[in-house]
């Protein structure tokens, strides 16, 4: 709906032709970090950290690094700007395990799946968007405001990267947000989702003009992201580690899900291609509303 809503508000003339700018601002430097703030020290309150937690925590590295090892080598042979290659490997290394994944999983597998769709989310996902995911934004692009810096200096100036950091301190001397403090940074995290898929909305187009001048890269994001990716960690996990459990089919279906909305918001912060990240999200998310539960099924052969 939030999405929807972009599209058609942005036709009715009255909103500014810059709202993305400001509500992608709005979920970098306060959404993004109170989410993090919330939930890395939940997590962290309640989780034993064992082999078991940290196989499916992997995932999420994995995806990414294959994503930065093959867009960056195809990207160099067909001579792609920065701009897309960076965006291409944010948006296609990064899958939405939260808020797409979650309802999926439960849908699918159950209640019993959410758990563990956390662990893969906070400890995979999260944690690499905070980290790997701003170095190839650093790498690849440039802050908006145009201040050259060191690519450490804006890892370590990056919101969401602080409030990691924070959150990690935190959790070392057993911290937990109660009370007025957890219910608010609670109603600040829950404008994430709405406000970045109403900014994606709002920047997306589907023009066929757009879409051909992005077939390619759109095609190798869509194609790593929904097939190729949870291919090779079904065999990786499956046939290579012998992992045929419950954890292992919520990890692989957590790996086939459609991108992550805030890898978007990311792209457009350090000035990467906005429209082709914003169409990797507004393409990849009903998408995999059909090829998820496709998947789900293939593992009920192997798993």
């Amino acid at each position: 709906m939030c999405l929807l809503l972009g599209v058609c508000l942005k036709r009715t003339g009255r909103f500014p032709a810059n709202t993305h700018t400001a509500l992608n601002a709005f979920v970098i430097f306060v959404s993004f970090p109170a989410t993090v703030l919330l939930q890395i020290t939940h997590l962290f309150s309640r989780t034993t950290v064992t082999w078991s937690i940290l196989l499916p925590a992997t995932m999420g590295w994995l995806l990414f690094l294959g994503a930065w090892a093959l867009i960056s080598m195809i990207g160099k042979r067909h001579q792609w700007s920065d701009a897309r290659t960076g965006a291409l490997i944010l948006t296609a290394g990064l899958g939405n395990t939260s808020f797409v994944g979650f309802p999926l999983l439960e849908a699918l597998l159950g209640s019993e799946a959410v758990p563990w769709g956390v662990l893969v989310d906070q400890l995979g996902s999260f944690f690499v968007l905070s980290t790997l995911g701003i170095v190839v934004a650093s790498r690849y692009g440039r802050p908006r405001d145009g201040k050259a810096r060191s690519i450490p200096r804006q890892v370590f100036t990056f919101p969401p990267f602080l409030a990691l950091l924070t959150a990690l301190a935190l959790s070392a001397v057993g911290f937990v947000f109660t009370g007025v403090a957890e219910t608010s940074l609670a109603r600040l995290a829950s404008t994430l989702v709405p406000l970045a898929l109403f900014a994606v909305g709002f920047q997306l187009n589907l023009s066929p003009s757009t879409l051909r001048r992005y077939g390619k890269p759109l095609s190798l994001g869509l194609g790593y992201k929904l097939i190729l990716a949870p291919s090779v960690l079904l065999g990786l996990y499956v046939f290579v580690l012998g992992q045929t459990d419950f954890v292992t089919r919520v990890t692989l279906l957590e790996a086939a899900m459609a991108t992550m909305i805030t890898s978007a918001v990311v792209a457009a912060e350090f000035s990467l291609d906005e429209e082709l990240a914003n169409l990797m999200v507004g393409v990849s998310v009903p998408l995999s509303l059909l090829t998820v539960p496709a998947w789900n099924y293939l593992l009920g052969f192997v798993l």
